[in-house]
């Protein structure tokens, strides 16, 4: 259904409102006009604004919160794999065939089998699934199982065969091709930018089907509160126009339920040079659809065993992780980017990798007038060093709460204990003053926020283990979780002016929850509802 931005006058009142605005943190009612917040405060003041065709909604003490921002995630990934093989049941590699047999068994009339989301750290016996395995699915067709990270696939012989890797095949740079010890062959097993390989050879989804996944994961998304995203959904110059399309058609015919500010990750000098063009000449931008930041890889994932590490993995000596550029190549693509204005935003994982970062960082602010805001994603391996550079450059840190009921139960084992108590610093960030951004990275983990808010103020899985949470010191309160969630997003992409508090002259993008997040048991976040969620004043989501 398109949504209806009226400028009549709306009128929120009888609630607990959470404003995250310091001059009046908590108030009872807020008026909204075209879209925009114009007053806050008691219940009297707020209905002294009546007038002839004011709405009156009466929010029965409820609770209202800034609308939730991921600042982080992948939503067209996110909606086309809700069409492909759920492998996040999987725990052994035989299950994983039993669920990728059943979806090929259904679709016949697909010409390549693709899936997401299983994770060997779930597997009783913890070894990596083949080729041979992915053959018991199917041998006429590629089969391709993309790991819960993002950063490692498995593929059958068809696929091998299609992109044409064998035992003679190098490794491509910034990735790596598993190949058995004994034979040479390939394994099946892909990392990184091995993975293009085949992934250049997967179909490509026409107009239809990319909105048709956009909306599909946009309304979920408003389901779990979340008002805006920011998301990484272009990866490759040749089906950037295709996506730009498909925003703007849905942008133009008021299907969009949720404000974007699209992350674009192009990984080339040349790709990038040619991005700028387009960025300059874009005349759709608006308050539902931006284009943000240049998204670069500077590593590879923990689980994956690519995270690039100063020293080498606790559990695999014989590995530091991988550096998917040069520092010379990185610095360069750094430069480009920030002497045309784009903001750039740098996946690194590793205390390694945010050491090459966090160079390029110090060198762009020295060279370059306009740098913007520049952010690391994840920034989950730290050392004290690279904190007090991230602190003293006023680098914005893209953290993921949500990662930690997963990870915690391997991080470890991955680093050690000395490296691991340094891991996942969230206290100590906001403590130094670090600008802080929470997101989920979906579809790597649910983009729920109150999910997100749970791991945040307890640092348990979701069976309260352990008891105590992992390196308590570093959980955030509720509230700074909560901040972090909105206003902090906001302030990633340079819209703390129009997001992220329910300040008058602020877009009324908002959430409506029975209990305020910030006073119930951290329990009971894993379960609370969301009752309503507002964009411009328009309910998107809920009765």
């Amino acid at each position: 259904m398109p949504v209806s931005f009226s400028a009549k006058t709306q009128l929120f009142v009888n609630g607990n409102v959470l404003t995250l605005d310091p001059d009046f943190p908590q108030v009872d009612a807020f008026a909204v006009v075209d879209g925009r917040v114009v007053d806050v405060g008691a219940n009297g003041d707020i209905l002294a604004l009546r007038e002839s065709g004011s709405q009156v909604v009466d929010l029965k003490r409820r609770t209202v919160v800034p609308g939730f921002n991921d600042s982080h995630m992948h939503l067209l990934s996110w909606g086309m794999s809700l069409d492909a093989v759920d492998l996040s049941t999987a725990d052994s590699p035989q299950a994983l065939v039993e669920l990728g047999r059943t979806f090929a068994q259904k679709h016949q009339e697909l010409k390549w089998i693709s899936g997401r989301g299983w994770s060997d750290e779930l597997f009783s016996a913890q070894f990596l699934p083949t080729a041979a395995d992915l053959d018991a699915v199917g041998t006429d067709r590629p089969v391709v199982f993309t790991r819960v990270c993002g950063h490692l696939c498995v593929v059958n012989s068809a696929a091998l065969r299609l992109a044409g890797i064998d035992a003679s095949t190098p490794n491509p740079p910034g990735g790596q091709i598993d190949k058995d010890p004994v034979s040479g062959e390939p394994t099946g097993i892909l990392r990184e930018k091995a993975m293009d390989l085949i992934l250049r050879h997967a179909p490509v989804p026409d107009g239809a089907a990319l909105k048709r996944a956009l909306l599909k994961a946009a309304a979920a998304a408003s389901a779990f509160g979340l008002t805006s995203v920011q998301t990484n959904d272009i990866t490759d110059l040749a089906s950037m126009q295709m996506c730009l399309s498909a925003y703007q058609q849905l942008v133009q015919t008021g299907e969009l339920p949720i404000r974007i500010n699209l992350q674009v990750g192009l990984p080339t000098k040349d790709a990038l040079q040619q991005y700028v063009k387009v960025w300059r000449q874009y005349r759709y931008n608006n308050s539902m659809f931006h284009l943000g930041p240049v998204k670069l890889f500077a590593d590879g994932s923990l689980g994956a065993h690519t995270a690039a590490l100063n020293a080498p993995y606790a559990d695999d000596p014989t590995t530091h992780g991988i550096c998917i550029y040069q520092q010379s190549e990185f610095d360069e693509l750094v430069q480009t980017a920030a002497s045309a204005g784009l903001q750039v935003a740098v996946h690194a994982i590793g205390d390694r990798a945010m050491d090459m970062v966090l160079n390029s960082y110090e060198h762009v602010f020295t060279h370059t007038a306009n740098a913007r805001r520049p952010r690391i994603i994840h920034a989950q391996i730290t050392s004290p060093s690279n904190l007090r550079r991230m602190a003293a450059l006023g680098v914005v840190a893209d953290i993921q709460p949500i990662f930690v009921p997963t990870d915690l139960h391997f991080a470890e084992q991955r680093v050690g204990a000395e490296r691991a108590a340094n891991s996942y610093a969230w206290k100590t960030m906001v403590d130094m003053g670090i600008p802080v951004a929470m997101s989920s990275d979906c579809p790597v983990e649910s983009c729920r926020p109150l999910d997100g808010l749970y791991a945040a103020v307890t640092r348990m899985d979701q069976t309260g283990f352990p008891a105590q949470g992992w390196n308590p010191s570093e959980r955030l309160t509720a509230l700074e979780a909560l901040k972090a969630y909105t206003i902090g997003s906001a302030y990633a992409c340079h819209e703390e002016n129009s997001k992220g508090s329910l300040t008058p002259g602020k877009l009324a993008d908002f959430v409506v929850l029975p209990e305020d997040p910030t006073r119930v048991s951290p329990e009971a976040l894993l379960s609370l509802p969301v009752s309503a969620t507002y964009v411009g004043g328009c309910q998107v989501f809920g009765q």
